[in-house]
């Protein structure tokens, strides 16, 4: 009977701590951030951590960037076959020929203007290049160094980034109508010049990745009376030069008329008021 007793005690027991075991436990959900409480802890630590410190910015440049700008302009014997050679040069260095300008007036030499645009780091070697394909008149080399304005875009675009990541983490726990409102114009501005920064960083990319050389090309200036003038043009300059005369003449004789009238007049009356003296 001890023995049933005590067997009964212990099934008591573990009957008693099973049903203790798979009780569910109570959990107790963390309050919900207010919607104001979000706009206005963007600028507690929590917040404006992140947005405040840039975040570490990757592919700054190692060396300066430099925007390579070259000015060269050039004497050839004849534009075709120098053009045909600006060309070849600009194909071998990777590069392109645009904003090609031919002009060719009576009386003036041809020029041509053209743009070269080659690979930065073949700048130096277009350059030379170039140099040999006529008598060089006049050249000019300019630099600017955007070293520093590039690194000042890159961390106001990590900046801006944050930012706008932070506003959508804010945006995500908004309830209200007037706070969503608020919090999407944050996100327009904030988008507006993350937008304006990577513009900028994509035009200095550009014109660090390639280089400009404006270059002028000009046939020799003519020689002045290198052509006899035909028989016919000398006729007609001679008869030109005669009727311009001829021209010339009349104009005076007519502007000369009206004073020669008043001296006949006055002659006239001075014979006339002598006689009468007489």
């Amino acid at each position: 009977m001890k023995r049933l007793a005590v067997v009964l005690v212990l099934a008591v027991l573990l009957v008693s701590a099973g049903c203790t075991s798979i009780q569910p436990q109570k959990t107790i959900s963390a309050p919900s951030l207010p919607a104001q409480d979000a706009v206005s802890s963007y600028g507690s630590n929590e917040y404006a951590g992140s947005a405040v410190t840039p975040r570490s910015t990757g592919g700054l440049p190692t060396e300066p960037l430099l925007i390579k700008n070259a000015d060269l302009r050039l004497e050839v014997a004849t534009l075709e076959p120098a053009l045909d050679r600006v060309r070849q040069v600009a194909s071998d260095q990777n590069g392109t020929l645009a904003d090609l300008d031919l002009r060719s007036e009576a009386g003036e030499r041809r020029t041509a203007t053209a743009t070269v645009r080659v690979p930065s780091d073949r700048f130096e070697t277009t350059l030379s290049a170039l140099r040999q394909i006529g008598e060089v008149r006049s050249e000019s080399v300019r630099s600017e160094d955007v070293t520093e304005e590039y690194v000042d875009l890159r961390a106001k675009q990590a900046a801006l980034s944050d930012q706008l990541a932070q506003y959508r983490r804010i945006l995500a726990n908004t309830s209200t109508v007037e706070d969503v409102i608020a919090v999407q114009k944050e996100i327009e501005r904030v988008q507006v010049e993350l937008d304006r920064a990577e513009g900028r960083l994509r035009y200095l990319e550009s014109r660090t990745s390639f280089s400009r050389i404006t270059l002028r090309l000009e046939e020799p200036a003519p020689i002045a009376g290198g052509s006899l003038p035909s028989i016919v043009e000398v006729l007609g300059a001679g008869f030109q030069g005669f009727f311009t005369v001829l021209a010339g003449i009349v104009v005076l004789f007519l502007s000369l008329l009206p004073l020669v009238a008043l001296g006949v007049i006055g002659w006239l009356l001075y014979r006339w008021f002598r006689g009468r003296r007489t």
